[in-house]
């Protein structure tokens, strides 16, 4: 097996500006946090997220990284906090912005992973979703007559995925829920994992359990103990509630913001 093991510094070498990203995790948990704060330090701009999304999105978008925005959702999920850069980015028309249903997001990244130029789905029909999206077209099914939303396909450059454990072939297991990360793998481009823990191929399979992702769709890997972190990631650890707090609360002033970033990325 091919060694995929690199660093923090090598992955972010590879985004460009105006990559599209896919991150991985759900809301404040297993975001790949170390990743996303080297490229919060890097010279790198105008880059479009997808994203089910929580701090990942915010600290870029206050950083001034991030020209769009494509997610099923933005929330802390019940974490202290609050997407302060992201809200004050839409109020004042400074972010594009694709905003959908978490169906419809799904649905654009199953396109992708299945090379498809569109996914059909039900989701979105007589919302305003398709007001404020109007790229977004509603098609006749062929067999039934049915009106149908073609989610187009969401393509990323580069995908951003924290897990628990992993081998140096890229070969991975994610403990609790995977969320939609073994779909995220598949879409195309570029993906890298940053590990809690890089262990031997044996160790990593040794209770028989099926790996969650497998080394053959990862480009490379990456230890980076507490890489979630101040987000979760369960069971090693939960959100650090005091940074959160205190990261919303520099998030209230631009300027404010930026001096934290000085000083905590």
């Amino acid at each position: 097996m091919i060694d995929k093991q690199t660093t923090v510094e090598n992955v972010i070498a590879q985004i460009h500006d105006g990559a599209t990203l896919l991150i991985g995790g759900w809301g404040p948990a297993r975001k790949p946090m170390a990743f996303l704060r080297a490229l919060a330090k890097s010279p790198v701009k105008d880059l479009t997220i997808m994203s089910f999304a929580a701090l990942d999105l915010d600290l870029l978008v206050g950083l001034g990284k991030v020209k769009k925005a494509i997610y099923g959702f933005t929330s802390f999920e019940g974490a202290p906090g609050a997407m302060v850069n992201f809200r004050r980015a839409r109020q004042e028309g400074a972010l594009q912005a694709m905003e959908l249903s978490e169906y419809m997001f799904i649905a654009g990244i199953k396109a992708a992973a299945e090379r498809l130029p569109f996914y059909p789905t039900r989701s979105g029909l007589g919302t305003d979703i398709l007001t404020m999206n109007p790229e977004i077209e509603v098609i006749t099914a062929p067999y039934t007559g049915e009106k149908l939303v073609a989610v187009p396909a969401l393509k990323p450059d580069i995908i951003l995925i924290h897990v628990n454990v992993a081998d140096y072939a890229g070969n991975a297991r994610i403990f609790g829920d995977c969320y939609l990360d073994r779909l995220f793998v598949r879409a195309g481009g570029k993906t890298f994992l940053s590990a809690e823990r890089v262990v031997p191929t044996g160790q990593l399979a040794e209770d028989g359990r099926a790996m969650d992702i497998l080394g053959p769709w990862v480009n490379g890997v990456v230890e980076c103990p507490q890489g979630a972190a101040p987000g979760s990631c369960y069971p090693d650890y939960d959100v650090d509630a005091a940074k959160l707090a205190e990261y919303t609360w520099a998030a209230q002033d631009p300027e404010n913001f930026s001096a934290w970033a000085k000083d905590n990325l």
